[in-house]
């Protein structure tokens, strides 16, 4: 009972501050979600470009030009925006698209371990950023046409 009891407390506790990690799948896209998506396709725009050996740290990306999907998508927020947001919407359509192609590839870092999985072809990674590109150009056209 005294189990029950802390973790309830435990999770209660977490929901309060903040710390209870639910994705949002509902997502709303700007332009610069799109120009990222767009941009990170560019940054990977053959496979001499892409690092199949993601290890989430970027700087060594940037300064070898071989990024992996998470880095094309880290610096693409850079170039667009000035900066990084882990969840934002474009990153998280991309998270989202690729897990009707992970097919047991993930098993933490949904990014990271689907672009290192040895079944995880380039064509893969260049499909599951058009996908993403073309969700957001629907919703963003859509919204359009409601204005």
């Amino acid at each position: 009972m005294k189990t029950r009891f802390f973790l309830f407390a435990l999770f209660t506790f977490q929901l309060a501050n903040g710390q209870v990690n639910e994705e949002n799948r509902n997502l709303v896209f700007d332009s610069a979600d799109l120009k990222i998506i767009q941009r990170a396709d560019s940054i990977l725009s053959d496979s001499l470009k892409w690092n199949k050996q993601d290890d989430r740290e970027c700087n060594d990306d940037i300064t070898t030009g071989k990024y992996s999907l998470y880095c094309a998508l880290y610096k693409a927020s850079i170039d667009v925006t000035g900066e990084y947001v882990h969840r934002r919407a474009a990153m998280q359509i991309v998270r989202f698209t690729l897990e009707k192609y992970e097919n047991g590839r993930v098993k933490n870092h949904r990014l990271m371990d689907w672009n290192n999985h040895p079944d995880t072809p380039f064509k893969e990674v260049k499909i599951v950023l058009q996908e993403s590109i073309e969700a957001v150009k629907k919703q963003l056209m859509d919204h359009n046409k409601k204005s």
